[in-house]
């Protein structure tokens, strides 16, 4: 049992509902999550969004174990006749049917191989590449679930298998990153549900731990200016802004002091 989240705890903020596969026309089993029941929490500084009891992150997309579809909730149902021929030849082909699932919850691991096998699909699909950024950043941030529980766990984890869940999560990272930025001068908003200046703070927030710095700060400054934005998004672009500031100025003095 996780000592991050309680299992038994968890599972009061679930059902299973049957899915019908809009591949494979097969029914399954899915787990969901009880929206209505949630308690948010202050959410991580890129907006991974944080929930007492649960980590919803781990229920977002419907994965069929009979053909290897695998999606969004929200897009689960949509699918053209040419998504379909593309998925049947470069996922379905492939994929090693599976028994329907009777889990009532699901540990990381099994969420993170969920997400990827719709990052599969995604990029079988050709879909926008907004879908499959955010589908990067989703995995990145389960990655950091896992390592938090990882960390909980009380030295059961070993050094190794932390670095490697780290240097997994920063390669997501940056595949999020780099797609989510061509999204922005590709794609019209919203964007994976965000409005231009929630995205601008976003990608602000991603440029700044990759230390593009100046980048971040016209994000933020992008932001601030911008009428009509709301106060708390202000304050955390002003917020950020600051952060990005003293890092530079951390990264000069170590520089020098260096030379």
């Amino acid at each position: 049992m996780s000592v991050l989240y309680d299992e038994e705890e968890e599972k009061k903020y679930l059902f299973v509902k049957r899915v019908d596969c809009t591949n494979c026309q097969r029914q399954f089993n899915d787990i969901r999550v009880l929206n209505s029941k949630l308690r948010r929490k202050e959410s991580d500084q890129d907006l991974r969004p944080r929930f007492q009891f649960i980590d919803s992150l781990k229920y977002g997309v419907t994965a069929c174990p009979f053909c290897g579809y695998s999606a969004p909730i929200k897009s689960f149902d949509h699918l053209t006749s040419l998504q379909q021929k593309r998925l049947r030849e470069k996922v379905t082909s492939q994929f090693m049917p599976r028994e329907d699932s009777n889990d009532t919850i699901l540990d990381y691991a099994t969420a993170i191989t969920q997400h990827e096998l719709a990052l599969v699909c995604a990029i079988s699909m050709e879909q926008p590449v907004s879908e499959q950024g955010y589908l990067y950043l989703q995995l990145a941030w389960l990655l950091r679930g896992r390592i938090e529980e990882a960390q909980a766990e009380q030295g059961l984890a070993t050094p190794e298998l932390m670095q490697q869940l780290k240097d997994k999560e920063e390669r997501y990272y940056k595949q999020a990153y780099d797609l989510l930025s061509q999204a922005a001068t590709q794609e019209n908003f919203p964007i994976c549900g965000m409005d231009s200046n929630t995205f601008d703070y976003l990608l602000a927030v991603m440029s700044f731990r990759f230390k593009e710095y100046d980048l971040a700060t016209r994000y933020c400054g992008s932001i601030v200016q911008t009428r009509g934005v709301s106060a708390k998004l202000k304050d955390k672009a002003l917020m950020l802004k600051d952060d990005i500031i003293a890092a530079k100025k951390a990264e000069e003095e170590a520089g020098s002091v260096s030379e």
